[in-house]
């Protein structure tokens, strides 16, 4: 990550609860360089503890890699530390969002419930 990003991140996402990424299941092309990005992003001590959303957009066109193709792609599949879904999508026609969304927002409560916050165990 640049040097004005990684500004922008600490200060923007320090101890983010959760993170949403959004793939083009299309581009074929660019998993590797979705993947480096992504792995960056959640790899980072700010985001040790949050939940991933991947949403695997435009499974509606013809040649879209596949949720689990995209899983593979972006090495979902060697995450063991943490909460992670991912949901296929079309964005257009909202297909799939209301789905992960409701993940998301069920798996942040439990999480909640059990007393861990993006801080981990909470104290509380």
């Amino acid at each position: 990550m640049g040097q004005a990003f990684r500004k922008l991140f600490d200060t923007f996402f320090g101890n983010t609860e959760m993170r949403i990424y959004v793939v083009d299941s299309l581009d074929r092309e660019r998993i590797r360089q979705a993947k480096q990005e992504f792995q960056a992003i959640i790899n980072d001590p700010f985001m040790s503890n949050a939940i991933i959303l991947v949403f695997a957009n435009k499974q509606d066109l013809k040649g879209a890699m596949t949720p689990v193709e995209v899983s593979e792609g972006l090495g979902l599949f060697d995450i063991k530390n943490r909460k992670w879904h991912i949901q296929g999508t079309c964005a257009l026609r909202g297909d799939g969002l209301y789905e992960g969304l409701d993940w998301l927002s069920e798996t942040l409560k439990e999480m909640r419930a059990a007393g861990y916050s993006s801080l981990g165990a909470s104290s509380i």
